[in-house]
């Protein structure tokens, strides 16, 4: 699981890509990067590091500022921590660069034809392919969106995406399969995997669905579908603080959550545990909709099949069967499912595939 930021803008915005990919350093820590353009759409400087944001911070001068500009901070899946693996990746021109949280599933036969036409790879990461997909489209005279949806078009897997280019002074982004919120202030625009990212800046924020674009430009945002047909977006309020986000007093996330645990049960169950009538009430649920159940699978994986492991014990203890299964293997084991098996989907990020 890593972490993307992405932000147009007034002012500079290397601060507020820090300050953001700080507020992300949970969902990964192995690597940090960021790629800034200048206002006139500039050719993206990038700037990356192995290890925690400190020490990309500690490389970065005063030279290096923009107004747009996207960052990671990542959790390696291809390719062990390096500089060359870190996030933005760019293209052979260094014209393109480019951030992703996912995989690419066919990223070996993609970077197979393009290295067969003569591009030159640094990195050991599946997203490296990106950046030279679009590089090859806008040399074919395709203008950066048009390139970037055709870039989509041959990718399979889970990503989400976000793309600056030299002489754009925008962001293109889209997601499948992972998270991507865009989050909306006067004069600035955010995107990012998380809201915490830049909860502290603006809590306007619309979700994108799988499949839909976004062009993010200084004077607002266009979004739409897979065939670039307009959208109009809902823009939600996020009703909790950038303190709940946060880490607050302690030194780590696990560390707060852990502490966290009680008032996180108390939310909860509250209203839904009928003392009177000893029993448990769920509205999202119609009445009787559990009533045939004779058997319980969960799904999951990491801190979630823990969680799930734990369901099942309680569940034995009242005489329930339960089952666990690895999210990563539920299709493929065939387990006995009829129509009396309540199957539970149990994930701690929302990105369980």
């Amino acid at each position: 699981m890593c972490g993307i930021i992405a932000r147009v803008g007034d002012g500079d915005g290397v601060t507020e890509l820090l300050d953001a990919l700080a507020n992300l350093e949970y969902r990964g820590y192995d690597s940090a990067g960021i790629a800034v353009t200048s206002r006139d759409g500039g050719r993206p400087t990038v700037v990356k590091r192995e290890g925690r944001i400190a020490n990309l911070r500690a490389i970065l001068t005063d030279e290096v500022s923009g107004a747009v500009g996207i960052g990671h901070t990542r959790w390696s899946t291809h390719g062990p921590p390096s500089d060359e693996n870190a996030h933005p990746h760019a293209d052979c021109t260094g014209e393109v660069a480019v951030v992703h949280n996912g995989i690419i599933e066919n990223y070996e036969t993609l970077r197979t034809d393009l290295e067969s036409r003569g591009h030159a790879f640094q990195s050991e990461t599946d997203t490296e392919v990106v950046p030279h997909l679009v590089e090859e489209y806008l040399a074919a005279g395709d203008d950066a969106e048009t390139a970037f949806r055709r870039t989509i078009e041959d990718l399979e897997g889970s990503y989400a995406l976000a793309m600056i280019v030299e002489g754009e002074d925008a962001v293109f982004a889209t997601r499948s399969g992972s998270p991507l919120v865009l989050g909306v202030d006067a004069g600035r625009y955010y995107l990012a995997s998380d809201v915490p990212a830049f909860l502290e800046f603006t809590d306007e924020v619309v979700y994108l669905e799988d499949g839909q674009v976004v062009v993010v430009r200084t004077d607002g945002f266009e979004l739409s579908d897979v065939e670039g047909r307009p959208i109009q977006p809902t823009v939600e309020t996020v009703e909790w603080d950038a303190e709940d986000a946060g880490k607050g007093r302690y030194n780590h996330y696990m560390l707060k959550e852990i502490h966290e645990q009680p008032e996180a049960l108390r939310q909860t169950l509250n209203g839904r545990i009928d003392l009177e009538n000893e029993r448990v009430d769920l509205e999202e649920f119609a009445d009787g909709a559990f009533a045939g159940v004779d058997a319980v699978q969960f799904v999951a994986c990491g801190t979630s099949y823990h969680a799930a492991v734990y369901a099942r014990q309680l569940f034995h203890a009242r005489g329930v069967p339960a089952q666990v299964f690895f999210a990563s293997e539920y299709a493929t084991i065939d387990p006995t499912v009829d129509e009396n098996t309540l199957t539970v989907a149990v994930t701690q990020s929302g990105e369980t595939a």
